[in-house]
């Protein structure tokens, strides 16, 4: 199971009901009142008195897209036993209350991992239950070096099932296991439960050999599918059952075997777990269980500082009450259970606290803008109301030149493009869990962007490869997704007739199924565009001024093998297209497509790109200096370094000069690229780059030869930069450039950035 794990220790937490407080302490002078408290710094301890934004209950004002924690006092005039946890709501600019979901940041993963090394042997897990059979038969065994939960059944079956920490739904629930080494055992997983007759099972029989998928209905089963599995008592292995979109699918064996099943009817809600038959034995080592991510205004996130459920001493000096201990949140809908003890009938009060964002940009493209307030308010299980007598309410703040969103995955010319009124237009996301496409405008020079005729954006979403020209108050977009390159068209401010509006969306160009998604464009004078992809290797189509496109043509240059991938094109004089590209031997190459149709045969330009899918985009986009008629091929080669060769008309290339001896991160957040950008300033070329080792953005220019590294944004885990070179309002020439400062391939990490190139 390859996947990124968000670590939550949930087998081995204390129960909530721990209690740092001497019972009989006397009841602290305070006003009396249940209290809030918000907590700037993230990554508190969390019983540390420090690092609050204000006093109790003092409202303050939160940064978009940067996580924050808040502290809550619940507090109870008698005796509690709040099993089902209590509940996070909020409401935006006093709009319907509406629950806070667990959702993690930067990357909207919802994803916990058990495992089971910190829990004491021979104890029954954290949040496991039996819905049939006995819970004492789950419990925890020492197993060499490692601990392990052992289910064990008796005369009949045992089902267990874990509470998720967010409401069931869609999931994944992935295993470790191990069936006894006698042989013949067996093991299932179970979701859609509804009692022991109705369920959905996945069966893994040692002896057949078979895994067995089936639904039980008012006690009768009903085969799915029976598939074949090198299912092996004794050993180790791994099986995820996901169900999403109407889809059940099994994965074996770490991509063994792997299989999908529609499910028909709606599958029923419930928490996933697992089935042991009578007299049956099973060893799991590690579970993971996922559920559908998304991006909501605001939500629930992970937190490093402490384990979800730790316990919580009395910080807070609102509630007079004896102090009974809360728990710290991550990740998660809810608390666990709440239990005040019988002798304390006065009442007592316990602390919560909960890590949460608030998102710039949400899925369906939701902006929360600058002033926005989100009130916060705890409630019980049934949605009522509980804890401070006054809830919090949070104003927004948006830091001057952020964008949030998620950056395009495998970029070409994106922006910032300049209009001819100074405006500003950048293409991105607004999320990872909804791949919408959005162009965004600035007017106030990168300060502050909006989006622009989102209602009218394209209909295909998932930015996978864009690459975009500005030519006559038009964006020229194309947009290459796995099974087709679409064309895309915007119209900026500047436009004489539709200022701010979508010309064209959604247009076919060609239908390739990509293995990678790299596509690269140039607009002739004419109208015409030519824009390349990747298939199975490097195509070409051309789209008349009139708007119709020709078939693909396929390049067959060095023979078709290896293949070809990568590509990078610039206009040049006389309508030519200037063509960069790798190819699997880990070579790199030039090629010129003229007005006419005729293709230069290939040149080398390098060896020692490297060999791998990563490598792919070794070549940045090109680079086309009029003046001198003169295409810059910049790349990284292996070893990390940056070098370029020019071609001047029909000269052949020029010898290779090393461009930067730092190392330029490649593939940063899957984007098969190097982390570089590179742009025409008059006759001199400038670059912008990701090191490889403090993943910080520097810059550098070939004025006077190619000049040491400048840092540019440090503190960051840069993961993409694209910019381009435009003259501000003011006058001052610039090099405006957007980049993810470490989203990690999820949202709210897009920033816009300046370099002043002359006055």
């Amino acid at each position: 199971m390859t996947r990124i794990f968000c670590l939550l220790a949930l087998c081995a937490t204390p129960a909530f009901a721990a209690n740092f407080s001497d019972p009989v302490q006397a009841a602290k002078e305070s006003a009396g009142d249940p209290g809030f408290r918000v907590r700037a710094d993230f990554s508190a301890p969390l019983n540390a008195d420090t690092g609050w934004a204000a006093g109790l209950n003092e409202n303050v004002t939160v940064t978009v897209d940067r996580p924050f924690r808040l502290r809550f006092e619940v507090e109870t005039t008698g005796v509690i036993a709040q099993k089902d946890g209590f509940r996070l709501e909020y409401r935006r600019n006093g709009d319907d209350w509406m629950p806070v979901e667990a959702h993690d940041f930067p990357y909207p993963l919802r994803e916990v991992e058990l495992d089971f090394a910190d829990a004491r042997a021979g104890s029954i897990p954290d949040g496991w239950r039996a819905v049939v059979g006995d819970v004492a038969d789950m419990t925890v065994a020492e197993d060499g070096e490692r601990k392990v939960l052992r289910a064990s059944a008796r005369d009949e079956m045992l089902i267990g099932l874990y509470p998720t920490p967010w409401e069931p739904g869609e999931f994944s629930f992935a295993a470790e296991y191990r069936l006894p080494a006698e042989g013949g055992g067996r093991m299932g997983i179970v979701f859609g439960y509804a009692d022991a007759n109705n369920h959905w099972r996945v069966l893994l029989d040692a002896g057949a050999g078979r895994i067995r998928v089936s639904r039980l209905v008012d006690g009768s089963e009903s085969l799915v599918t029976e598939k074949s599995a090198g299912i092996v008592s004794g050993e180790w292995q791994e099986v995820e059952v996901k169900v999403e979109a109407g889809m059940l699918e099994v994965n074996f064996g770490d991509d063994a075997l792997e299989f999908a099943e529609p499910v028909g009817d709606p599958v029923p809600v419930s928490d996933p777990g697992i089935f042991v038959p009578p007299a049956g034995r099973v060893d799991f080592r590690k579970f993971v269980i996922e559920g559908r991510p998304s991006s909501p205004p605001a939500s629930i996130v992970s937190t490093d500082a402490y384990r979800h459920g730790d316990a919580t001493r009395d910080l807070l000096p609102g509630a007079s009450s004896r102090f009974q201990a809360g728990a710290g949140i991550s990740l998660s809908e809810h608390t666990t259970s709440w239990r005040t003890p019988s002798r304390n009938a006065s009442g007592s009060h316990g602390e919560f606290e909960w890590p949460l964002v608030i998102r710039r940009f949400a899925d369906r493209a939701v902006t929360s803008d600058d002033g926005d307030t989100f009130e916060f308010r705890m409630t019980d299980a049934g949605g009522k109301a509980i804890g401070s007598s006054a809830n919090p309410s949070l104003t927004l703040e948006v830091p001057p030149f952020h964008l949030g969103g998620t950056f395009v995955e495998t970029p070409g010319r994106i922006g910032p493009w300049q209009a001819g009124n100074g405006d500003l237009y950048f293409i991105m996301e607004p999320a990872e869990s909804d791949n919408l496409f959005m162009v965004v405008k600035s007017t106030d020079g990168g300060e502050s962007w909006r989006e622009v005729d989102g209602e009218n954006r394209p209909r295909t979403g998932d930015l996978e490869s864009v690459d975009g020209q500005l030519v006559d108050g038009t964006i020229h977009m194309v947009h290459q997704v796995t099974g087709q390159t679409l064309h895309h068209a915007f119209r900026t401010s500047d436009h004489a007739a539709h200022p701010d509006t979508w010309a064209v969306t959604d247009e076919p160009a060609t239908k390739v199924i990509a293995r990678v998604q790299m596509a690269s464009m140039a607009v002739r004078s004419d109208g015409s565009m030519v824009v390349f992809h990747l298939g199975d290797t490097i195509g070409y189509a051309v789209r008349s001024p009139s708007g119709d496109w020709s078939d693909e043509i396929v390049i067959g240059g060095n023979d078709g093998v290896p293949h070809l991938a990568g590509p990078q094109t610039v206009l040049g004089a006389d309508d030519t297209v200037h063509l960069g590209y790798y190819r699997e031997d880990g070579t790199l190459w030039y090629r010129r497509l003229s007005a006419d149709g005729t293709l230069t045969q290939p040149h080398q330009l390098a060896t020692g790109a490297g060999t791998t899918e990563d490598d792919f985009g070794s070549v940045l986009p090109l680079v086309y200096i009029p003046e001198t008629d003169t295409a810059v091929i910049i790349y990284r080669l292996d070893d990390g370094t940056l070098w370029e060769r020019r071609v001047s008309g029909d000269e052949l290339p020029t010898a290779a000069v090393q461009v930067t001896d730092r190392r330029v991160v490649r593939n940063a957040v899957d984007s098969q690229q190097a982390g570089a950008d590179a742009v025409a300033d008059g006759g001199t070329v400038r670059v912008l780059f990701i090191d490889e080792s403090d993943r910080s953005i520097y810059s550098t220019h070939d004025d006077g030869g190619w000049q040491p590294a400048t840092l540019e944004v440090d503190g960051i885990d840069g993961g993409w930069v694209r910019g381009s070179v435009y003259v501000r309002p003011d006058g001052v020439k610039v090099y405006g450039y957007g980049y993810d400062a470490g989203s990690q391939g999820g949202a709210g990490f897009n920033r816009f950035a300046e370099i002043v190139l002359d006055r």
